[in-house]
C-alpha cells in the first residue's frame, strides 16, 4: 500500500493553491476531481482510486456505470491535466512544488521542482502569425516589468520634465499620497492554446464562448495538435502595455510601491489591499462589472454604448472600420473613476474596444494640460470635483499610435446600493 506523503503540509498548501488559481476558479467539476484524487493521496489510497469509483463518487453515476462505454471520467481527468499544465505554464511557473495527475492512472505525482532560471525556447522553424504577435506582446511585457522595477529604485532623467501641477495632484494625489500600493492591472485577453500554438478570436473572451462557439477539435486536427485545446491568459495588449508604462513613469516621482499584475491572476485580496488602475476594456478586465457603481458606458462589441441618453448625445459610439487596412483614424475610450465605496480603495478604469484607445486613455491623464480642462468640465457648482464619474474620450490615431485626444462628455455616476463585490 502506498505510504502517505512525507511532506503533507507543502502538499496541503500547494493543493489550496492550486484550487484557488484562475486556472480552476470557475472549473467546479475538475475543482471536485482533484480534491477527490488529493484525498486519496494522503490517505496513501490512490492505488484504490479506479475510473469507476471517480465516476461513482465524484461524478454521481449510477451504480451500473460501464467505464468502458461511459468515458466521461477520462475526458475529465485529460482536462483536468491540461488545467493542471496551463497553472504551472502561466500562473505559477516557478513554484517550488508541483501536483500532476499522470496520464493512464489516478495517482498524484507531487514533485519538488529545481529552482533554475527558465531558458527561452528555440523559434520554431516556421511561427504561425498569432505566435509571433504573442512573442512581442510578452517581450513587451517583460520589458514593461522590469522598467517598473527601475523606477522604484531611481528616476530617469526624461522625467524631471513633467509637471506636477495642481490638477495633477487632485487627479492622481489619492493614488499617490495613500498607504497602500498602486497596481496596474493589465487585460488578459482569451488565447487558445493548441500545445505550442496560440489563437484568439476578437468576441470570443471566456472558454465557455470558446467551447461553444469556435471549432475547437477541427482546428486541433488541422494543427495536428497532440493534446486538446486549452485556455491562456498570458499576454496582455500592447496599448495596455504602453499605458502601464507610460503612467507608471509619471507616477514614479511621487509613489514608490507599485505592481503590475494580469487581470487573470487579481485576487479580491489583491483588490482590498491595493489602488488600482485597470487598463483594457470589460472583456479583458471581468472585475470591471463588479465596481458597485451604476455605469453609463459600457463598451461592447467596437463600441461605447450610452446607456442613459441625455439631449444632444447618441445611443453608441462606435469607431470607423476600414475593411483594406488594419489601422483605424479614430476610436472612443472612456475613463471611469471611482472613489470612497465600501470595500474599494481608489480605482480608475481606462479602458475602449481598441488597445490604441486605451493607450490614447492613458496619455490624456498623465498630461497636465488635459487634467486641467477635465477638471474645469467636471467641476460641480461647489467647485468639487465628484467622487464618481465617467468621461468619454475621442482620439485620432496615425500607424497605430495616438496623436489627438479631447474630451467628448461626460456623466457623473452614482452607486449600486447593497451591492458589495464578489469574491474572486
Amino acid at each position: 500500500m502506498q505510504e502517505v506523503p512525507p511532506d503533507a503540509q507543502a502538499f496541503r498548501e500547494e493543493l489550496e493553491r492550486v484550487l484557488s488559481s484562475a486556472a480552476l476558479r470557475n472549473a467546479d467539476s475538475l475543482r471536485r476531481l482533484l480534491s477527490y484524487v488529493a484525498e486519496a493521496y494522503l490517505a496513501g489510497k490512490s492505488r484504490e482510486v479506479k475510473e469507476y469509483t471517480i465516476g461513482r463518487d465524484v461524478m454521481g453515476k449510477p451504480e451500473d456505470y460501464d467505464p468502458r462505454v461511459d468515458a466521461s471520467v477520462r475526458v475529465q481527468a485529460g482536462k483536468l491535466r491540461q488545467r493542471l499544465e496551463q497553472y504551472y505554464t502561466s500562473e505559477a511557473p516557478l513554484s517550488a512544488w508541483q501536483i500532476r495527475v499522470p496520464k493512464g492512472h489516478f495517482e498524484i505525482e507531487f514533485k519538488q521542482q529545481a529552482q533554475i532560471e527558465p531558458v527561452a525556447p528555440p523559434p520554431p522553424a516556421r511561427p504561425v502569425l498569432w505566435q509571433s504577435a504573442a512573442a512581442i506582446l510578452t517581450v513587451a511585457c517583460l520589458g514593461l516589468s522590469l522598467w517598473i522595477v527601475t523606477l522604484k529604485t531611481q528616476t530617469p532623467p526624461g522625467l524631471a520634465r513633467h509637471e506636477w501641477t495642481e490638477e495633477m495632484n487632485q487627479f492622481w494625489g489619492p493614488f499617490v499620497q495613500a498607504s497602500k500600493p498602486l497596481t496596474f492591472v493589465l487585460g488578459s485577453p482569451l488565447f487558445v492554446r493548441f500545445h505550442d500554438s496560440y489563437f484568439r478570436h476578437p468576441l470570443v473572451n471566456d472558454w465557455a464562448s470558446a467551447e461553444r462557439d469556435l471549432p475547437l477539435e477541427e482546428m486541433r486536427r488541422l494543427l495536428k495538435n497532440p493534446t486538446p485545446a486549452s485556455e491562456t491568459h498570458r499576454w496582455a495588449p500592447f496599448g495596455e502595455a504602453v499605458a502601464a508604462f507610460r503612467l507608471a513613469s509619471v507616477l514614479a516621482q511621487r509613489k514608490q510601491d507599485m505592481i503590475i499584475k494580469r487581470s487573470s491572476v487579481l485576487s479580491w485580496e489583491d483588490m482590498r489591499a491595493s489602488n488600482l488602475v485597470f487598463l483594457g476594456p470589460r472583456k479583458f478586465n471581468p472585475q470591471i462589472q463588479d465596481l458597485p457603481i451604476n455605469q453609463d458606458f459600457i463598451i461592447d462589441r467596437g463600441a461605447v454604448h450610452n446607456l442613459r441618453i441625455r439631449p444632444g448625445e447618441k445611443a453608441a459610439y462606435s469607431k470607423p472600420t476600414p475593411a483594406d487596412t488594419e489601422d483605424i483614424p479614430e476610436d472612443y475610450s472612456v475613463i471611469t473613476r471611482m472613489r470612497g465605496i465600501e470595500g474599494w480603495g481608489e480605482v480608475l478604469v481606462l479602458a475602449s474596444s481598441s488597445t490604441e484607445g486605451t493607450w490614447a486613455a492613458a496619455d490624456y491623464v498623465s498630461d497636465p494640460a488635459h487634467l486641467r480642462e477635465l477638471t474645469r468640465r467636471l467641476s460641480l457648482d461647489t467647485g468639487r470635483v465628484p467622487d464618481c464619474y465617467q468621461v468619454l474620450l475621442r482620439s485620432r490615431f496615425r500607424e497605430q499610435v495616438p496623436i489627438q485626444t479631447e474630451y467628448v462628455l461626460h456623466h457623473v455616476v452614482t452607486p449600486r446600493t447593497a451591492n458589495a463585490p464578489r469574491t474572486r
